[in-house]
């Protein structure tokens, strides 16, 4: 009924999140603005979108991120059968972030506000929502996280409200160096409110380099699935490229990713 509803927010917004996941362990303050860019494929035909920018501010980071789902051939029927639908439509959805993190003396506290907008046939709704996290380094190579995403409220969509994924993740990553090669592991667990027990994840990135590879795989009740990624860094570019096979046979998700650091 809500179209592309609220779970688009826990569509991942590019490859890297495609191939190991939300992980909040695997977060870092940047010292040079970046511009991102990002286009794919969700389950289900969903066409999926995003731009971002993020620099130095205010003694950490700040920036904005924009995401833009649409899934399209939507047909509007009556209760009788019949060989044409009365209509055809599209469901959209869209996601304003604001962001800003700083390091602290606990670790790495990053913060979202949210503006979300969500559009079927001629119903809109639109609402608010937070994120907040906590990054702590227990050493040199152990990192560990936590984050509470998606706090807020919608406005009704056709007399119904529609409700918010809330999210709790916590998330470890560990780093070390393998004959010049830079190898870092993920592992994550993860309760949202429109999946039933835990959602387990696990990946790993290998730097190599200019080159990046990545592998991860992703268990829940329901669901399993495994995901692998390419990157390639030249000059100021750096290129990413992810695909996820899963049990759901809703189709094969990908992502591609171009970020730019400037001057």
């Amino acid at each position: 009924m809500f179209g592309i509803g609220t779970q688009f927010l826990a569509i991942p917004q590019n490859a890297m999140e495609l191939v190991i996941g939300t992980n909040p362990a695997s977060k870092n303050v940047i010292n040079k603005p970046v511009l991102s860019v990002s286009y794919g494929n969700w389950l289900a035909g969903i066409k999926v979108s995003s731009f971002g920018y993020n620099r130095s501010a205010f003694g950490g980071t700040a920036g904005f991120n924009v995401r833009y789902m649409a899934l399209n051939d939507l047909e509007l029927r009556t209760d009788r059968p019949t060989d044409d639908p009365l209509s055809v439509f599209g469901a959209t959805a869209m996601a304003v972030d604001g962001n800003y993190s700083r390091q602290t003396t606990i670790g790495l506290l990053s913060t979202k506000l949210r503006y979300i907008s969500m559009q079927l046939l001629d119903e809109t709704a639109t609402g608010f929502a937070m994120d907040i996290g906590l990054k702590h380094s227990v050493n040199e190579k152990l990192n560990i996280g936590f984050e509470l995403l998606n706090l807020g409220n919608m406005s009704e969509l056709h007399k119904e409200t529609p409700q918010l994924p809330v999210r709790i993740i916590a998330g470890s990553s560990y780093g070390f160096t393998f004959n010049e090669i830079y190898n870092s592991l993920f592992v994550a667990l993860e309760k949202s409110s429109f999946v039933d027990g835990i959602i387990i994840r696990v990946g790993e990135v290998t730097n190599w380099n200019k080159l990046q590879f990545i592998i991860g795989t992703q268990f829940s009740k329901e669901v399993a699935s495994i995901s692998g990624g390419i990157g390639i860094r030249l000059g100021i570019y750096d290129i990413k490229y992810g695909i996820q096979f899963g049990s759901q046979s809703l189709g094969i998700p990908q992502m591609l990713d171009l970020s730019i650091t400037l001057p």
